[in-house]
């Protein structure tokens, strides 16, 4: 990952967790950041294809029938854990923001932000990259309004 990320040309840097990070707003705790800076990818399954999501820490649960709208994938949704570590051998929490070969579908809130922070695929580091670099990281990748059934302040509560 960082022989790419040296070679890319975009600022970056790979931070050292002390402790596992769990959540976006463990992450955005640890890192004294906005809970939307936060991105975590999500592995998703569609049309016989698995996709990354990329989205804003800020959303809570994903409203999969209105992304599948949005995008034109009908029957969205997560990939399961067993189907994680199948294909790609990773565990929950240890999905990179780039670099697995997919399709990507990045959520416009991160745009929001000069860096968001999220996965590289080692737990025990965090990434932190400009949310633009992203798109030209990942493979197939567009910028999507991702909808979501719960959102959360940057207080922790719910909205």
């Amino acid at each position: 990952m960082k022989e790419t990320l040296n070679s890319s040309g975009f600022p970056f840097e790979l931070l050292e967790n002390r402790v596992r990070i769990k959540s976006a707003s463990e992450g955005a705790t640890y890192w004294g950041i906005e809970l939307g800076a936060t991105a975590p990818a999500l592995i998703l399954w569609g049309q016989g294809r698995f996709l990354l999501l990329i989205v804003s820490g800020m959303l809570r649960k994903v409203d999969f029938a209105a992304l599948a709208l949005e995008t034109g994938i009908p029957g969205l949704r997560m990939a399961t854990t067993r189907e994680i570590r199948e294909r790609f051998g990773l565990k929950p929490g240890e999905v990179p923001l780039f670099g697995l070969g997919l399709p990507t579908l990045v959520d416009r809130a991160l745009f929001a932000y000069d860096f968001v922070y999220g996965g590289s695929g080692d737990p025990g580091l965090t990434l932190k990259i400009a949310p633009g670099a992203l798109l030209k990281l990942n493979e197939e990748s567009r910028i999507v309004d991702v909808p979501c059934l719960v959102e959360e302040t940057e207080k922790g509560e719910r909205a």
